[in-house]
């Protein structure tokens, strides 16, 4: 839950930070945008959000039942 918490959270800031900073934000040897391209990278490693979220309602026992 943790991780996907701040994966989010993340993925938000780094994306307001790059939106203020326009251009330059992109430019290679400004921290933005590494920390850009670091927070894509937190919602793929380890689980994608949407298999995070079937874990999380699996735990819960909030998975809805497959129609048959």
């Amino acid at each position: 839950m943790a991780k996907l918490k701040l994966g989010r959270l993340w993925r938000d800031l780094s994306d307001g930070c790059l939106q203020y900073w326009g251009g330059m934000g992109f430019t290679w040897d400004n921290p933005v945008s590494r920390a850009y391209r670091d927070s894509r990278i937190i919602s793929i490693a380890g689980g994608a959000d949407e298999v995070m979220l079937t874990i999380i309602s699996k735990y819960m026992g909030i998975l809805p039942k497959r129609a048959k």
